[in-house]
């Protein structure tokens, strides 16, 4: 997991490649303006290509206040990278195990890489949301559930699936 640091909101450098008019953490802020705000322009390390999460807290609170699950990076110039991502919300299990707990270390760096528990929720493969343990890939039931409605959407039920593989591959019996 990225953990990011953010300082007291200040104002950006006149040079910033994002067009940002500020940087940094204040309480008025919302969700997407910290993320606009504070996504880009970090040195980050190979490590950053594989993380799943991203963990802003705050130095003046101590505490996680955004957690960003990154689909990529973007160059924005100088040897700087922005971070792309969603923001996550309530439910989901990574922004209810971190929002508003403690900072994930007290490292001066603004970046670290932090190995966290929370960065190992996998999600069910059929799409439903849910999570999945240990090595499953499929929440009980799932993967026929996933299956059936494969086969109703394109054959209507069992029975045309089971016409059509007959007619296309032949008969298994």
């Amino acid at each position: 997991m990225i953990h990011v640091k953010l300082g007291p909101i200040r104002p950006a450098a006149p040079d910033d490649t994002m067009g940002r008019d500020y940087v940094g953490w204040s309480p008025d802020q919302t969700p997407q303006q910290l993320y606009d705000r504070n996504r880009g322009r970090w040195k980050l390390g190979a490590r950053a290509g594989v993380e799943r999460y991203v963990a802003f807290s705050s130095t003046t609170l101590q505490q996680i206040v955004l957690v960003v699950e990154k689909t990529g990076l973007d160059d924005v110039g100088g040897g700087k990278l922005a971070i792309r991502g969603n923001i996550l919300g309530p439910g989901h299990p990574v922004y209810d195990g971190l929002l508003g707990q403690p900072s994930l270390d007290r490292h001066r760096n603004p970046i670290t890489y932090v190995d966290h528990p929370l960065d190992h929720i996998r999600r069910c493969a059929c799409g439903c949301g849910e999570t999945v343990t240990g090595t499953r890939r499929w929440r009980p039931g799932h993967d026929q559930r996933a299956v059936h409605l494969r086969i109703t959407t394109r054959w209507g039920d069992a029975e045309g699936f089971l016409e059509w593989f007959d007619n296309t591959y032949g008969s298994p019996m």
